[in-house]
């Protein structure tokens, strides 16, 4: 048995973490309500959402809510606004928005992104065709055949931006866990259709080799040799990438030297990923022009 005050050290990180779930389930129904008022219709991504899958949820540590709204994207934004509700930080996916005090809520005009734009417009309209927002429902959640594209897309951004830790990786052993049998094949087509069928190799590397997932699940054999490289990499950067040193921003760091700390660490995997790479500073250049010219800067 592991000593007594590590024991009490678990167990107070596991009463706080009951905490902070029980209370992301009370602001998820005072989100309906809200959502209700002002007439608009939802769905809850990634972490709150992917609790359910778990056997216990209130053991899988939340960090913010995510809520992708239906509508357009100056739409949505006028209607918080209207509504004295503090939105910042908007980006072509995504903006924070001010409604608890003690939880970050996120609004995803769009579940995720890619870098290169031809990709990123496949997934576009996968997300589009295969929309779980409803009219009838204020807020619904994304079924597994969803989340296997979408939380893959998730932490193959991340994964190049920053680093993906082991919280994601077994967001995604519950995902394939749940996943119907017949559903693996086309999700699977989907995934390589978006280019991230090597990626997929590597983390159903991950999935074999940390969690042991039975072969029955994977969506692909693992990719032995790429999957090595992404488990050392969970390991040594955390979950996004908290611990990589190549991450960190410097004091007085100035814009262009940020955007070039952060193309050099998406293009340590150039070898690895090359579709995506490469576009990466033509992304970063695109969106900084946009959010200049709509005045979110």
């Amino acid at each position: 048995m592991p000593p007594e005050e590590v024991l009490t050290d678990w167990d107070d990180k596991t009463a706080k973490i009951a905490r902070i779930f029980q209370t992301h389930e009370q602001h998820i129904v005072e989100l309906e309500a809200l959502l209700n008022r002002l007439g608009l219709y939802g769905c809850i991504l990634k972490g709150t959402g992917l609790s359910h899958l778990y056997p216990n949820p209130e053991r899988r540590m939340c960090g913010d809510i995510d809520i992708w709204i239906a509508g357009k994207r100056d739409d949505i934004i006028r209607t918080f606004e209207e509504a004295e509700i503090k939105i910042y930080d908007i980006i072509y996916q995504e903006c924070k928005a001010g409604i608890f005090l003690d939880t970050e809520v996120e609004i995803h005009f769009h579940p995720s992104k890619m870098y290169n734009p031809f990709t990123n417009a496949r997934l576009q309209r996968f997300f589009e065709k295969n929309t779980p927002i409803r009219d009838d429902v204020t807020i619904t959640y994304p079924d597994a055949k969803f989340n296997a594209v979408f939380c893959m897309a998730h932490m193959y951004r991340h994964y190049l931006e920053g680093g993906i830790g082991m919280r994601q990786m077994l967001d995604y052993y519950y995902i394939l866990k749940n996943l119907d049998p017949a559903d693996r094949e086309p999700v699977m087509k989907t995934l390589k259709h978006l280019g991230m069928g090597r990626f997929t190799g590597s983390i159903m590397a991950s999935m074999w080799y940390n969690f042991g997932l039975e072969d029955e699940y994977l969506l692909c054999p693992p990719d032995k040799k790429h999957g090595r490289k992404l488990v050392n990499d969970s390991f040594s950067m955390g979950n996004f990438g908290v611990m990589d040193v190549r991450n960190r921003s410097h004091k007085g760091e100035k814009a262009w030297s940020r955007f070039c700390r952060k193309n050099r660490r998406v293009f340590s995997n150039l070898s690895y990923y090359p579709r995506e790479v490469i576009w990466s500073p033509f992304a970063r250049v695109s969106q900084f022009v946009w959010r200049k010219i709509k005045g979110y800067l």
